[in-house]
């Protein structure tokens, strides 16, 4: 349950970055779907005793779908695509990205910490390693 409390805002932030293109309810219906999916896949890689209906309850596939459509990672997210547009999806100087999610961390959550961003790390490591 509490990897999918984490899991879930990696998939926020792709909701958000859908928003900020525009790319419609289809591509994030199916960014749902599909994500839902992985977190069954990633916590069956890496916990023995995960049982399936944990994804069909609270912690799982509701907590997706909220955190998916009003959650600070899908909000932060949609700025961030909104604010790359605006420069240009091409290259941009070193540290442009990290630089730009800290402003809107500080921004929009106002104290709130962004944690989608540091799970994409995470998850990406153990991964990795496995």
């Amino acid at each position: 349950a509490e990897a999918c409390g984490a899991l879930k805002n990696v998939f926020a932030l792709g909701c958000g970055f859908v928003d900020g293109l525009e790319y419609g309810s289809n591509t994030k219906a199916s960014l749902l779907r599909v994500g839902l999916h992985e977190m069954k896949e990633f916590c069956r890689l890496f916990f023995n005793d995960v049982e399936s209906n944990t994804f069909t309850e609270s912690c799982g596939v509701a907590d997706l779908i909220t955190t998916c459509y009003g959650g600070r990672n899908r909000r932060c997210a949609e700025e961030f695509s909104l604010r790359r547009i605006e420069v240009g999806l091409g290259s941009v100087e070193e540290n442009y990205c990290e630089n730009l999610w800290q402003d809107i961390e500080f921004e929009l959550l106002k104290g709130q910490k962004l944690q989608g961003t540091h799970t994409v790390r995470g998850v990406f490591s153990a991964l990795k390693e496995k």
